[in-house]
């Protein structure tokens, strides 16, 4: 008989979390810890987790006893869920194995929506340290494509949380090199779109607010630039009982006057790279969207 191709398995992680085996989506987890066990052991995959950390990640307000049998239950339903042999063999691809006194998860053909956007981060970290400036552009605007949202969010394990982190991390990374270069082009759309992004993953960072207000006080749009200014003074404010900086109260006033300039995200952004150029498009009109 001819040997059957491996299951498709595809993970999302980035802005909610899905397993989806030969292109079916798994809707019903059996109760218990099968789905964080599955979650903690694919980010983790290829190496020996043992059993000791998995119940402290599963179950941190208890203590461990050998004689539990919740890691069992938990391991028991996963393979079910993922049809896989205790031996770790299966139609899926992925396999669980025990081993060391812990667990290992291998998988074949596996799609993780978190692994391809940290490659694509690093492919355009690569083109740029290479002086391949288009390369790096598609990479970062690639990675930001597939990045839909928080790390499992809803979920406040620790190590949930320090991947969360991590993820946004590289994240502003890339918009903050996304945004550097739409501004080096001229590219105000762009620009815009990508502050945007940036103060929804970090809505303190007072540089893309200076960005934005300039670019809309070039053209005129003075009641947007009032917006984004109550908008930055608000959440400094409340979450964090600070006033907007030097930097941005000059930034406001200028666009309000007339006199914004967009210059560099080292000099109005504060963030790295960037160099001084002529701003393409001047005269044509800014299709974007203000804080309102």
């Amino acid at each position: 008989m001819p040997t059957m191709a491996p299951v498709r398995v595809s993970v999302t992680l980035l802005g909610s979390f899905s397993l989806r085996i030969d292109d079916k989506p798994v809707q019903k987890w059996r109760a218990g810890k099968a789905r964080s066990l599955f979650q903690y052991l694919l980010v983790h995959r290829d190496r020996v987790v043992l059993r000791d950390k998995l119940y402290e990640v599963l179950w941190p307000s208890s203590e461990w006893s050998p004689s539990s049998s919740s890691l069992k239950v938990a391991m028991h339903a996963l393979r079910q869920i993922l049809q896989t042999s205790p031996g770790g063999f299966g139609p899926s691809g992925v396999r669980i194995v025990h081993q060391d006194f812990g667990y290992a998860l291998y998988a074949d053909g596996i799609s993780v929506d978190v692994d391809e956007f940290e490659a694509l981060v690093e492919a355009g970290r690569a083109a740029d340290k290479a002086g391949d400036v288009p390369g790096a552009v598609a990479a970062y605007a690639a990675a930001m494509d597939l990045y839909h949202g928080d790390f499992l969010p809803g979920d406040d394990a620790d190590w949930v949380v320090e991947q969360r982190e991590w993820c946004k991390s590289l994240a502003l990374r890339a918009l903050d090199r996304l945004s550097t270069e739409a501004l080096h082009v001229g590219d105000f759309d762009q620009l815009v779109r990508w502050c945007r992004r940036i103060i929804e993953l970090d809505p303190f960072r007072e540089s893309a607010y200076r960005l934005v207000m300039s670019v809309h006080g070039r053209f005129g749009e003075l009641g947007a630039v009032r917006r984004w200014h109550d908008m930055c003074t608000r959440r400094l404010s409340d979450e964090l009982g600070v006033e907007p900086s030097v930097e941005t109260e000059r930034a406001y006033f200028q666009a309000m006057r007339g006199e914004a300039r967009v210059t560099p995200l080292r000099s109005v952004g504060g963030m790295a790279g960037g160099r001084p150029r002529t701003m393409a498009g001047a005269g044509r009109p800014l299709v974007i969207r203000d804080a309102s």
